[in-house]
């Protein structure tokens, strides 16, 4: 990786996810001496401090050729150490994520702009031994570096996952990279386990080091001259030997004064709409993945009825051919795709149950601060699918832009054209199939790789959502990359579709 540049797999994955796992890069060797290495240090959580010759290949992994291939693909040429290697402890309890939210450290952001990625900053783990599912330790929020949106507290300090915190699975040897602005954090190692990952931080040349940075400053001292200012004035001077945290200095147009609190001070001239009716943890999830689901939307009166509409109008089912191939993952198992078209036009009282979906006051909420007032309902199908019906190739990628597939967050408000909602009649779960997306993929500026589209390498991130009858499911149809994996469930597949499109669309 001296040279070479990533493929579009890896960028994908990367953009979409925030980080990227390259398998087997230590060989056995390697493993082996940097293991023995590590026997002869404490088993603190310090930095990992070069003062003799065991520690010689931990040494060498801060150099180690395929890190520093990827290095500069992320960070450019000059790139620097930052914080050196420390062994991440077996923690006894979970502690508070950080990374993820807005840009408030631009010098650690990760953004894509006019077809160049800047990722000032990356945190690189090393994994000595194996971390299996369900072994504790690093956790992250996937797609956390793309958020321009306040993580709720919530998340932050642990009280509600979300159902967001991904524990990374590792083999020995593996090397993990990931963007600097990822929400991580650590979660407890059960019983007697012990996970031996170095993690350590890299920096593009740019950049002012970290507060425990390994990076000498310049040491040099300030002008005699300037032993004549204020303790304010020298506050904002330049100063080349200073360390962080930084000062902060307050003014009210008359009067400038030297905060006690360290932490940064960035005001905003917006302020959050107590009466906005949005709830912030479904605004977080929206924006971070381009789906939402609401639980139990639909009571069992309800979904009795709609379910009595569908065997009752058999005559109305249509019956098609598959849309995956056979041979990929996705493919029929010999049983065509049927579906109903139209079921709120069904004949009195059997359409009633699909009419009062199209502006379900749940829905109406939603769809107002996603959207925009000005949608219009374009589309309303069933999915009615039996065991053995084919999947449905992933599409609906957010590259290459177009008007009709864009998504942005913008001053508290989200934009987008499409949206659709699909209303479950039976359960689901990850052994029947069904819907699965790519969360994240809606901001990403890669092309979806052809394993993505099939199913034959997810690459780790494709989704299977599991519902129960009566929830209802938010996505973003022309942005989210999203399909469906093929129906084993014993009950047909029963799902209602309906397409909402913007003010902004011409509808022929």
């Amino acid at each position: 990786m001296d040279t070479q540049t990533m493929s579009n797999e890896e960028n994908y994955r990367f953009d979409v996810a925030g980080y990227l796992v390259i398998p087997g890069v230590l060989t056995a060797a390697e493993l082996k001496a940097c293991n023995k290495a590590l026997d002869q240090r404490d088993s603190s959580n310090e930095p990992l401090r070069w003062t003799g010759p065991a520690d010689n290949p931990l040494v060498a992994l801060r150099e180690h050729p395929v890190l520093t291939g990827y290095l500069r693909q992320f960070c450019g040429e000059g790139f620097r150490l930052d914080e050196s290697l420390r062994l991440l402890g077996d923690c006894a309890e979970a502690k508070p994520l950080t990374g993820g939210g807005e840009w408030i450290d631009w010098s650690r952001a990760y953004r894509q702009h006019n077809g160049d990625r800047f990722c000032q900053g990356v945190r690189v783990y090393w994994a000595l031994a194996e971390v299996g599912p369900g072994d504790g330790g690093l956790v992250v929020v996937p797609a956390s570096h793309n958020s321009t949106v306040d993580a709720p507290r919530d998340l932050v300090d642990g009280t509600d996952d979300m159902g967001l915190l991904e524990q990374p699975v590792l083999q020995a040897g593996d090397l993990m990279i990931c963007a600097e602005s990822l929400m991580r954090g650590l979660q407890p190692v059960p019983g007697t386990a012990t996970q031996r990952l170095l993690e350590c931080t890299y920096i593009s040349a740019g950049v002012r080091p970290g507060i425990e940075s390994e990076i000498d400053g310049a040491g040099d001292e300030m002008p005699e001259w300037t032993a004549q200012l204020t303790e304010l004035e020298r506050a904002v001077l330049h100063n080349p030997g200073r360390s962080q945290p930084f000062p902060v200095v307050h003014s009210d147009g008359q009067q400038v004064r030297l905060a006690e609190e360290s932490e940064v001070f960035h005001p905003s001239i917006y302020i959050r709409d107590p009466d906005s009716g949005i709830d912030e943890k479904e605004f977080y999830y929206w924006d971070l993945n381009g789906h939402l689901v609401l639980r139990g939307v639909m009571d069992e009166a309800w979904l009795k009825a709609a379910n009595e509409a569908i065997d009752a109008n058999p005559e109305r089912i249509q019956t098609g051919g598959p849309v995956a191939a056979e041979e990929t993952p996705l493919g029929s198992k010999g049983v065509p795709r049927s579906s109903m078209a139209d079921p709120w036009a069904l004949p009195a009282p059997y359409g009633e149950s699909f009419q009062r979906m199209i502006a379900d006051p749940i829905l109406i909420q939603r769809l107002n601060w996603m959207m925009g007032s000005g949608y219009e309902c374009m589309l309303g199908s069933g999915l009615l699918l039996a065991k053995g019906s084919a999947g449905h190739r992933l599409h609906s990628p957010a590259a290459p832009a177009r008007v009709n597939n864009h998504y942005r967050q913008q001053n508290g408000r989200v934009y987008t054209d499409y949206v659709n909602v699909a209303w479950q009649l039976r359960d689901v779960t990850r052994e029947d199939g069904g819907f699965v997306c790519v969360p994240g993929s809606h901001k990403t500026v890669y092309p979806m790789p052809e394993g993505i589209r099939t199913c034959e390498n997810e690459m780790g991130l494709v989704k299977h959502l599991a519902m129960k009858a009566g929830d209802v499911l938010f996505f973003l149809g022309a942005a989210q990359g999203h399909g469906a994996y093929p129906w084993m469930g014993e009950e047909d597949r029963r799902m209602i579709l309906f397409q909402y499109r913007s003010r902004n669309l011409y509808a022929p």
